[in-house]
């Protein structure tokens, strides 16, 4: 990790496991090197930097582009590794610039359905992480977060924020899949088919965020 991002990490490590009572399943099912998505089911805001602070390697996320507005606010995500996206049309940029971090062997934060679930139930995935993982050709660990959505107010409820790292989804598949928007859905539908058993493993649905 980069210093500055190590920084950051520690800090937002302590504090979720401190405030937050954070606790964490199958860490060790995110490879320690090498290009790969952590997909994840999504209710919060706070869950791009909560699902990187349980994990102990350095990530990369996309965030919409409206974020990039403000001077400070840029400033801060663009030095975790933000990667701006603009949700209204099929962003090439974007694509094309998380491609190239998992080529260069770095992890990267999706949430397939594309944005917050209002509800807090996992919706459909969208083709876009089969895409990505298709072209880059790396695992995709399932992820599942619980209890963001509320995070400052966990202290005073007795629960804790919960984030589940599932056995990866292996590249070698991802590669036999065809490179097609038909492949692109399949491999969406199946991450999405693990996410919810990491779900229902958890016996806890997520609460949806404020």
């Amino acid at each position: 990790m980069r210093i500055y991002y190590r920084i950051c990490h520690t800090a937002l490590f302590i504090f979720l496991k401190v405030y937050c009572k954070m606790k964490t399943y199958g860490v060790e099912n995110v490879p320690a090197k090498g290009g790969v998505i952590i997909a994840s089911n999504h209710v919060a805001g706070g869950d791009p930097p909560f699902i990187g602070g349980g994990i102990k390697r350095e990530s990369y996320f996309l965030a919409k582009k409206e974020l990039f507005r403000n001077f400070f606010l840029r400033t801060l995500i663009e030095s975790l590794n933000a990667i701006p996206v603009d949700r209204s049309v099929l962003d090439q940029r974007a694509i094309e610039a998380a491609e190239r971090a998992l080529r260069n062997g770095k992890a990267l934060i999706l949430f397939p359905e594309g944005t917050r679930s209002k509800t807090g139930e996992i919706g459909k995935g969208k083709p876009g992480i089969g895409l990505l993982a298709r072209r880059a050709v790396v695992p995709i660990v399932p992820a599942y977060i619980q209890n963001s959505g509320a995070f400052l107010k966990l202290p005073f409820t007795g629960r804790r924020l919960i984030i589940s790292y599932g056995c990866p989804i292996d590249s070698a598949w991802i590669a036999s899949v065809p490179d097609s928007k038909e492949g692109y859905r399949q491999i969406a539908e199946e991450v999405m088919t693990h996410i919810r058993a990491l779900g229902q493993a958890r016996g806890q649905a997520a609460e949806p965020g404020p």
